[in-house]
C-alpha cells in the first residue's frame, strides 16, 4: 500500500504561496472571460436559440478546460515517475477529462451542474496537491481564485435557464 498523504519534495520557489507567474494569472483569469461572457447571454436571452447554442458552447467550453486541468495535473505527477502512486495519480488526471465529456452529452440541464461539481473537485484537489508539495506552492489558491469565477458564471446560466424555463 502506499501512503497518499506523503509529501513530495518540494522544488525551491522563491515565489510568495499566492503569486502566481503573471503569464499564469493573466492566461488563467482570461481563460474565465468565455464562461462569464456566455453567462451573461444565457442569463439574458434563454430560451431564445442564440442563448441556447451559447450555452452548449459554454458547456463544451468547459469540458476543454477541465481536460486542461487534467492534462496539468499529469504532468505534475510525470515529474515524480519514481512515485508509487503515480498510477493513481494519472489514472485520477484523466478524470476531468471524462466528466467533461460526460457533460457534453447529456442535457444542459445535468451537464451544467456537472461541470460545477468537477471545476470544485478539481480545485479541491489541486488544493490537496499544493499542500502535498506536490503543484507549486502559489497553485492552489490561484486554482480556487479562477473556480469561483468559472463556477459563479455556470451558476448564472443555471439562474438563466430555471427562471425563464
Amino acid at each position: 500500500m502506499t501512503d497518499d498523504t506523503a509529501q513530495t519534495p518540494a522544488a525551491a520557489d522563491p515565489r510568495d504561496p499566492l503569486d502566481p507567474p503573471r503569464a499564469a494569472a493573466l492566461l488563467g483569469y482570461a481563460g474565465a472571460i468565455p464562461f462569464i461572457t456566455a453567462a451573461v447571454i444565457v442569463f439574458f436571452l434563454y430560451p431564445r436559440d442564440e442563448a441556447q447554442t451559447v450555452l452548449a458552447i459554454q458547456i463544451g467550453y468547459g469540458a476543454v478546460i477541465l481536460s486542461f486541468l487534467g492534462g496539468i495535473r499529469w504532468a505534475l505527477a510525470m515529474l515524480f515517475p519514481e512515485d508509487e502512486a503515480l498510477l493513481k495519480k494519472l489514472a485520477l488526471s484523466t478524470l476531468p477529462a471524462l466528466t467533461g465529456w460526460v457533460a457534453l452529452i447529456v442535457p444542459p440541464a445535468w451537464g451544467l451542474p456537472l461541470l460545477i461539481a468537477a471545476f470544485w473537485a478539481q480545485a479541491s484537489s489541486d488544493v490537496a496537491a499544493t499542500k502535498r508539495n506536490q503543484a507549486p506552492r502559489w497553485y492552489g489558491g490561484y486554482r480556487v481564485r479562477i473556480t469561483i469565477l468559472v463556477v459563479a458564471a455556470l451558476l448564472v446560466s443555471a439562474a438563466g435557464m430555471l427562471l425563464r424555463s
